[in-house]
Parts: C-alpha cells; sequence; structure tokens
C-alpha cells in the first residue's frame, strides 16, 4: 500500500513528500507515529523543499551585487551613523510589507551597497520578488529594451518587482532620455511597492542629477515621500 501511494506522490511531483514517506516506512522508530504525524512530516517535507526551491529562484533572479550580504550581519559597532534600534522596522521586513522606499546616502566605502544587498536578501527570504541594479546598468538596460520595441513590456515587469534596488545613484547628470526612464519606472512604483536608492550625493544634492528642475521635483516629490532616509557617515569600511 504504500509503494502504490509513493508512486501517487511521484506521479503527482509531490517528490520531497513522497521521499519523507518512504523514510518513514523504512524507519522503526516511526512506527508509533499516528497517521496525522505521518502526513504532518511528509506535508512539511515538501512545503521546506519548496520554500527553499523558491528562494534559490528568487536570489538568482534579483541578482544582487553582494549575493553573501544579510541583515544579521549588518557591522553596527562600526561608528557610521547607523543602530539596530533606528534600524528595526527594515531589519525585522516590516518597512518593505508598509512598501517603504529606503533611501541611502554616505561617502565612497562606508558600507552603502552591502546595507542595500542585505536588505534585498531579505526580501528574498520574505518571499518577495526582488532586482537589483546599478543605476548606469539599469539605465542602460531600459534604453535597449526601448530600441528593441519591449520597452511597455519592461516598464510592467520592473513595475512588479516587490522590491527594486538601485545602487550608485548619480553623480552623473542623466539625458533628457535618461531622466523620462526614471521618471517613468519611479511613477510606475510609487505607493505600490518599494524601492531602494543608494548614493554617495547627499538627498538635497539628488535634485541635480536629473539636470531637469520641473522632472527633478516630479521624481524626488514620488521618491522622498513615505521614505526612510538613512544617512551613514565615517570612514570607509575597507579601511577597516
Amino acid at each position: 500500500m504504500i509503494k502504490a501511494t509513493i508512486e501517487k506522490l511521484v506521479d503527482m511531483k509531490l517528490f520531497a513528500m513522497a521521499q519523507k514517506a518512504e523514510e518513514l516506512a523504512a524507519s522503526p522508530a516511526a512506527a508509533n507515529l499516528g497517521p496525522m504525524e505521518h502526513l504532518s512530516f511528509c506535508v512539511d517535507a515538501e512545503y521546506d523543499k519548496r520554500r527553499s526551491t523558491r528562494l534559490t529562484r528568487l536570489l538568482r533572479d534579483a541578482r544582487i551585487k553582494l549575493s553573501s550580504a544579510c541583515v544579521e550581519e549588518i557591522d553596527f559597532k562600526h561608528h557610521r551613523n547607523l543602530t539596530k534600534d533606528a534600524m528595526a522596522d527594515i531589519l525585522s521586513g516590516t518597512a518593505l510589507e508598509h512598501k517603504v522606499n529606503i533611501l541611502i546616502s554616505g561617502p565612497t566605502g562606508v558600507g552603502k551597497s552591502y546595507l542595500a544587498c542585505a536588505i534585498a536578501n531579505l526580501a528574498c527570504r520574505k518571499n518577495l520578488t526582488t532586482n537589483y541594479f546599478r543605476v548606469s546598468r539599469f539605465l542602460e538596460h531600459m534604453a535597449a529594451q526601448k530600441a528593441l520595441g519591449h520597452y511597455l513590456k519592461a516598464i510592467d515587469k520592473i513595475g512588479a518587482v516587490k522590491l527594486l534596488v538601485l545602487d550608485d545613484f548619480g553623480p552623473d547628470v542623466m539625458t533628457a532620455e535618461q531622466r523620462n526612464i526614471f521618471m517613468e519606472i519611479i511613477e510606475e512604483r510609487y505607493l505600490c511597492w518599494p524601492t531602494i536608492i543608494a548614493s554617495q550625493l547627499p538627498f538635497e544634492q539628488w535634485y541635480d542629477v536629473f539636470g531637469d528642475q520641473t522632472t527633478a521635483d516630479a521624481i524626488c516629490d514620488r521618491i522622498f515621500h513615505n521614505a526612510r532616509k538613512i544617512q551613514l557617515k565615517g570612514e570607509s569600511m575597507r579601511k577597516k
């Protein structure tokens, strides 16, 4: 009977469940388990396997620059204007759930990219689709999609990602095409899904990157609204 059940589980592609059922059938210690306990072990095995598989896929698709970065390893001892208490809602994932933008500013080497990547890793673990881009590569990617005639589809795809990370924002002034692309993406995501933006520039200088006051006001109004600002300070972590 158990053999027929395992074959049916395999036929339904419940491979982890089938494997656990086979292990339990062969284990003398499992002989005293009740039917519901057997079922519970099998369901847990399938659930854990599927979550693991999905997490692997989310991390792969996210293309996080620092793939090993995680919020548990963030250094709060180094003096850079960063504390656990101030980061509590971000570390728990609550900020992401509330669709709060996270804006990170600070000098070179102070850990902006690591922090952005760690939050992106957390998002994947929270089962959120995530994309990481350096801003220059992102703008090149979107321009290429436009040239290929796939621009609207690309806008929809990026707009639907549950966390978008844009690293290395500025300092070069954007062209008219680039700021229009940036505006469309920010507008598409506004109040729908959170975006992380990291930059060496102080927040008040972000307007200058867009090269047009009207567009800058429109974009920054949407970026800064419902956003958490993290202003990192101190010496380069690389020196440490």
